[in-house]
């Protein structure tokens, strides 16, 4: 089942680091979160020119721009050489093991990453939410 709909949370309005985002940053971010082709595990292909008509003043310089801020601040991987980009906690933050068949559908995402850069935040990522959250049903 494909995604349908994003998962964002209003505390990410009290997130000083995300306050800290310049708004064409913080467009980008809810732009990738926002993405139907953003994977059950937060990986979706980083090919700019895709983004770069998502509003009437975007380009794919500012689009890119924009991901070097998400970068800097680690709200965002990149992996060039496979052109994949990672939401950094998305798994922690989206609900995806809130539910036996989410996890299903997480873990055949992440066995689709191909960048093992990516991999590893990833299991960094899940390694977090199983000592907060052991009990999920997703596991």
């Amino acid at each position: 089942m494909a995604r349908d709909h994003a998962r964002v949370k209003t505390s990410i309005w009290n997130d000083p680091d995300f306050l800290e985002l310049k708004i064409s940053e913080q467009h980008c971010y809810l732009a990738l979160m926002s993405n139907k082709g953003l994977s059950y595990c937060g990986v979706i292909d980083y090919v700019p020119g895709r983004f770069a008509y998502l509003a009437a003043d975007m380009s794919q310089a500012k689009f890119k721009t924009a991901v070097a801020g998400l970068v800097k601040a680690r709200f965002v991987i990149v992996d060039e050489h496979t052109q994949e980009l990672l939401l950094r906690t998305y798994v922690r933050h989206d609900g995806v093991l809130d539910r036996v068949n989410m996890g299903k559908a997480t873990g055949t995402a992440i066995e689709a990453v191909v960048s093992w850069k990516l991999r590893e935040a990833i299991g960094r990522e899940l390694r977090h939410l199983m000592k907060d959250a052991s009990g999920l049903p997703g596991w």
